[in-house]
């Protein structure tokens, strides 16, 4: 296994700058908001796989459009920061030590806030997307999941807006995500192990986990397998469309 290489705080910025171009749609992610959907991602002990998420990291309110890649060279570059920072999120989870990212908003008297609510949608969207296993946490462990309900939906901002100190329930609740990750990591654990034992009996109906790869075409025939290691054919996977415009 390849060792995760880890972003530059230079590929960092240029990964969060290209998120917010011209050159992909209004709908698209920040860099905080895909912090969080990989989160929720990397949590779901169901594989994910890119082809099925990536068309929301562009998109995020229909997965519908996508970015205009100025080259095959630019599109291959940025897709290689966008799944090393998957394989990034996914280290820091499993070894305990995830730090969510967030914007940090100066105040008038020079104290620091940050800004959580983009990663809490991020994170909310992708478990609204693959909900299956986040049914029964919903049921029967909501307060995993209430730092990011109240800061990452409607009916969260509701409650902060009825709340006596928004600034204070807001800061607790962002003070409260790294921690909460933590716990969701441990309650799929046993459901993660037994997903993995399925998908080394039947390798070609899940995945496994997402390595850098060259999403070059010159490089994958489309009747290839897939480099992202699916076990299916490139042209059924990432070379799907919408995956890459």
């Amino acid at each position: 296994m390849n060792p995760i290489q880890v972003l530059s705080d230079e590929e960092l910025d240029e990964l969060d700058d290209f998120l917010l171009s011209d050159d992909t749609p209004d709908s698209c992610m920040d860099l905080p908001a895909l912090d969080g959907f990989f989160a929720a991602l990397v949590l779901n002990p169901e594989q994910v796989m890119p082809s099925e998420y990536l068309p929301w990291i562009w998109d995020i309110e229909e997965g519908e459009e996508g970015p205009s890649f100025a080259s095959i060279e630019q599109a291959n570059h940025m897709m290689g920061l966008v799944m090393r920072y998957y394989n990034g999120v996914l280290d820091e989870i499993r070894r305990g030590c995830f730090a969510p990212l967030f914007y940090t908003l100066l105040q008038e008297d020079g104290s620091e806030f940050y800004d959580a609510e983009g990663w809490a949608e991020g994170f909310m969207r992708g478990v609204y997307l693959f909900s299956e296993p986040w049914m029964a946490v919903f049921e029967h462990h909501h307060t995993l999941l209430a730092p990011m309900v109240l800061l990452g939906t409607e009916a969260g901002w509701e409650l902060l807006d009825s709340s006596n100190d928004i600034r204070h329930a807001t800061q607790e609740a962002y003070e409260a995500i790294a921690s909460a990750v933590a716990l969701l990591d441990e309650h799929f654990r046993a459901q993660r192990e037994v997903q993995s034992l399925l998908r080394q009996v039947h390798p070609g109906e899940g995945g496994v986990r997402i390595e850098s790869f060259d999403m070059s075409v010159s490089t994958v025939a489309r009747n290839d397998a897939c480099p992202c290691g699916s076990g299916l054919k490139y042209k059924k996977c990432c070379g799907a469309p919408p995956t890459l415009h």
